[in-house]
């Protein structure tokens, strides 16, 4: 079994103060054996670390989508901004790569009580109320969709945790857990505990029988990522 954080930003990213090396160190702190880098629109500094090979690397990208964001992971090529969420799956799929709907139910209170949605499977619609919250659910994109994130260490709520796994589970998507991370003491904060795979696939069957583990992180690293805007560090 490893421990892989799927949800990790450097200081490629403009809202993060993470160098590579301090990813390095931070996952060997946490005990975790692999790391998706998804940083925000870019994937200059997954590709760095996956060829310097200290750490294991799924090479991944936060993409901004003209309804929101979307993680690309298992990428070889940069996914552009602003395209339509459609046009942003069909970039990540041409490449072979996984879609994974971040922080579907964004960062608020989601009462027990709120339907996530009708039917099951491929033909589930996302309800009224969970459309509203993010538009970017549509039942095309949902349909379409590989992966959800269930843990999100930086969504502060309990409900809202066990809303996305309400709505992964009538979707019928493998769970996925991440940090994401922002500053180095982030890292681990969430994460799957899973079977090892080889590629994309392997990937994909091996999460589907993974165990999610994780914490949720202070609310004030918020606050250090707002800073890091303001303040720039180049990697």
């Amino acid at each position: 079994m490893i421990n892989v954080d799927l949800h990790v930003h450097t200081c490629y990213s403009f809202d993060a103060t993470t160098s590579l090396d301090d990813v390095i160190a931070a996952c060997r702190r946490a005990s975790i054996d692999c790391v998706a880098i998804t940083d925000h629109g870019t994937i200059r500094g997954a590709l760095r670390m996956r060829n310097d090979g200290r750490l294991r690397v799924i090479v991944g990208q936060e993409v901004l989508t003209t309804h929101g964001e979307l993680i690309g992971l298992f990428l070889e090529q940069e996914v552009r901004n602003w395209l339509s969420p459609m046009e942003t799956i069909e970039s990540i799929k041409r490449q072979g790569g996984l879609v994974v709907i971040p922080h579907p139910l964004l960062r608020m209170p989601f009462p027990r009580t709120t339907s996530v949605g009708t039917g099951e499977g491929i033909q589930f619609i996302p309800s009224l109320e969970v459309q509203k919250r993010n538009p970017l659910l549509s039942p095309e994109v949902v349909a379409a969709a590989d992966i959800i994130e269930v843990m999100n260490a930086r969504s502060p709520f309990k409900s809202t945790w066990e809303g996305v796994e309400r709505f992964a589970h009538a979707r019928g998507l493998p769970c996925s857990a991440g940090s994401d991370a922002h500053t180095p003491g982030e890292i681990g904060a969430a994460y799957v505990e899973m079977e090892d795979f080889s590629d994309a696939q392997s990937f994909l069957r091996a999460l589907a029988g993974g165990r999610l583990q994780g914490t949720r992180t202070n609310p004030l690293v918020h606050v250090i990522s707002t800073l890091a805007k303001l303040r720039r560090r180049l990697c």
